[in-house]
This record gives C-alpha cells, sequence and structure tokens, in this order.
C-alpha cells in the first residue's frame, strides 16, 4: 500500500559525492538539511561511500554501491531505483547527481547542475558529449520534474532541451556549514604551516577541470609578476578532474617561467576551507562556465574580495559583489582587475562589505524547504 503523502518515502541517488567538488557540497548540504527537517519521512540514499554525518537520522538508511566503474555503478543504481519502485517500497526517486535513470512506477526528480558538456564540447570527451545529446534528453522526458541549480541552468534547459518552465524548479546552493561553525575549523596558524604558505596569497579554489580557465589566471599572473617581482603568488587548491583534466595549465607554468610564483597544495579538507579563504588577499574564480559558483559565496562570507568570469550563473550569484571580467580569457583585463583590487584598499572594503551581505542571502534550510515543498507536490 503506497504511504500517505505527508509521510513519504524516498529514495535519493547521491553517488559519487564522496569527492570534494561543488557537486558534493550541492548534494550533501541540501539532504542533511532535509533530513533534519522532515524527521518522520523515511529515505534511502545511495552512496559510493558511508556518510558518518548521515548515521545520526533514524529515518535514513544509506546503501552503498559497491562499483568505482562508471557504467557498473549506473547499472546498479538504476537496479536499485527500478526495485523499490516496482515493489512500491518508494514513492519517489531522486535523481540528484545530474545523471538520471527511470523511476516507474514512482515519480521522479532529476538535478541538473550545468549543461558546460553542451556548450563547450571541446573541453569534453566525444563520450561526454555523446551522453548529453543523446542519452541525457531521454532521462530529462521521463522525470517528472527537473532542478536547476540557479536562473540559468534553467534557461540553458529549456534553450537544448525545450522544456517549459513549469517543469523545471530552481533550488540554489549555499556554502558549506563548516563555514557556521568556527569551533570544528582549522586555525590560520596550522593551516600555513600544514601547506607552508606565504604570509600574503591570491587564491583560486575548484576542480581543476578545462573549464575553470586556470591558463587565463596563469597569464595574468605572469603579467603581474613581471611588472611587479614582489606580487603575492596565487594559491591553488582543488582536486584533478579525469572527465576534462586541465594538465596543460600545469605544463605551462614551467615554460611561462612563473614556478615561484604559483603554490598547488591539491585538494583540502572541508575544515581547512575557511581559513585557507580567510588568509587570500583576493579569491580569482576565471571559470568559463558555472551552474552556480559556490566558492565565490564562501569566499564572500569569509570576508575575501571575488574576481570572477562574467559566465554562466556567476553574474546572477554574486549580483554586484564582485569584480566581474567582461572576457573571461582576457589575461591582460583580468591581471589589472587584479592590481587594482591588491592596490586600493577602499575598493576591497567595498566589495568585502557587500559580498558579506551577498553571501547571506543563501541558506540550505531555505533551499531545502523548498525541495520538501516540491516533494509534496508531486506526492499528492
Amino acid at each position: 500500500m503506497k504511504k500517505p503523502p505527508n509521510k513519504p518515502s524516498i529514495l535519493i541517488d547521491a553517488s559519487d559525492i564522496d569527492k570534494p567538488s561543488g557537486g558534493r557540497t550541492a548534494v550533501f548540504e541540501l539532504f542533511k538539511e532535509v533530513f533534519r527537517l522532515e524527521p518522520d519521512w523515511r529515505f534511502i540514499i545511495l552512496l559510493s561511500r558511508r556518510e558518518p554525518d548521515f548515521d545520526g537520522f533514524t529515518s535514513v538508511k544509506q546503501i552503498i554501491i559497491p562499483f568505482r566503474n562508471r557504467i557498473l555503478e549506473r547499472i546498479s543504481i538504476q537496479t536499485v531505483a527500478s526495485f523499490f519502485s516496482l515493489i512500491r517500497k518508494v514513492d519517489l526517486v531522486h535523481f540528484s547527481r545530474t545523471m538520471g535513470g527511470f523511476a516507474w512506477p514512482a515519480k521522479s526528480v532529476l538535478t541538473i547542475f550545468d549543461l558546460t558538456t553542451l556548450r563547450y564540447p571541446e573541453l569534453h570527451s566525444r563520450w561526454a558529449v555523446w551522453y548529453w545529446k543523446y542519452i541525457q534528453p531521454t532521462f530529462i522526458r521521463r522525470a517528472d520534474r527537473i532542478i536547476a541549480i540557479s536562473t540559468y541552468v534553467a534557461d540553458n534547459l529549456n534553450h537544448y532541451y525545450n522544456l517549459t518552465r513549469e517543469k523545471i524548479k530552481v533550488i540554489y546552493c549555499a556554502p558549506k556549514s563548516i563555514f557556521y561553525h568556527p569551533e570544528h575549523q582549522v586555525s590560520q596558524e596550522i593551516l600555513k604551516k600544514k601547506y607552508s604558505l606565504p604570509e600574503r596569497y591570491l587564491l583560486f579554489i575548484g576542480i581543476l577541470a578545462r573549464k575553470k580557465n586556470l591558463i587565463t589566471l596563469l597569464k595574468a599572473i605572469e603579467i603581474l609578476t613581471y611588472q611587479r617581482p614582489d606580487f603575492p603568488p596565487l594559491v591553488i587548491a582543488g582536486r584533478r578532474y579525469p572527465q576534462s583534466d586541465d594538465e596543460n595549465s600545469f605544463n605551462q607554468i614551467k615554460k611561462m617561467g612563473i614556478e615561484p610564483y604559483i603554490r598547488y597544495i591539491g585538494p583540502v579538507l572541508d575544515e581547512e576551507l575557511p581559513a585557507l579563504y580567510r588568509g587570500a588577499d583576493i579569491f580569482i574564480f576565471p571559470s568559463l562556465d558555472e551552474g552556480f559558483g559556490i566558492p565565490c559565496l564562501e569566499a564572500m562570507i569569509c570576508g575575501v574580495p571575488v574576481i570572477a568570469a562574467k559566465s554562466g550563473a556567476i553574474p546572477e550569484i554574486t549580483g554586484d559583489a564582485a569584480f566581474l571580467l567582461e572576457e573571461p580569457k582576457n589575461a591582460k583585463k583580468l591581471a589589472e582587475l587584479i592590481f587594482a583590487l591588491v592596490s586600493d584598499r577602499s575598493c576591497r572594503d567595498r566589495l568585502i562589505t557587500k559580498g558579506k551581505i551577498r553571501g547571506g542571502d543563501f541558506s540550505w534550510t531555505e533551499q531545502a524547504l523548498r525541495l520538501t515543498r516540491l516533494y509534496r507536490e508531486l506526492l499528492t
């Protein structure tokens, strides 16, 4: 017998969120808040690795997918989703990681983070482009609702898949919850010692994918260090992204002769992020396309001025609280913006004030309430 709408049973595909990324933040933080808000609902969540933070929720059952191979993983997820749907153990299936699936007879929701693969196919593998052109449309059509993490993504869904806005629900992201819990954060002193960080530095945080446009940032650093050899170095934090690795940018560092001005520290722990942001003079995010851009908000709430590309959802998310680069691949203009912000204290202070206000406009509680309202609408 189907459960009453006020106490639904929901299956969530949250596979592959164990790797540090904006995608992990978007899924992990959202559902942690959903679980807190709806303790009487029943949740089954599919994961690649157990999440200890979910263990405290008695309404949540974690199922670990044993395969790391992408194809075997998706087959496993589809098998579990189909089984629970057919035996009426779940009322709704939420594919929260962009990769869709079938959930009949249960209702289904699919979250889309961005459509960069279609907008910039040259930055991705042929397989990825083929999937988004020929497989993803089927999953999008079959889903009862599509969640877009920004209006920009919603507009892209309309453009590439001819979706009506009635089928799309915009549910934003927000900064990681660690930023609001100082007691769990690593101190700046410990962080600087661990990574041998300089007293002053510029900062980039994000997965090292080609769409992040690191090569333009490196060229800007080359220009700045030529003009002022004492300019603060650039610290780069983030994991490699095998699907679209930006290996070429790293190969260029030595050729440019800027090795002394670049510090790559790899991925960092969540509890280290607040101190890493707060120690920076400027956060720089020249990405060519973003479905949201969580690092910009995180820098803002830490009191760090932001320079970002005027691309994707970034203008929608930052508003007037960041310097936006009109031409994302223009290294000379980027260098000028960086120089101006390092040199002008009053300008920095204005951006910092605006950034703190803007960052506070986004909360996981608000977005979780939007999601639970959507679930109720579908199950009524």
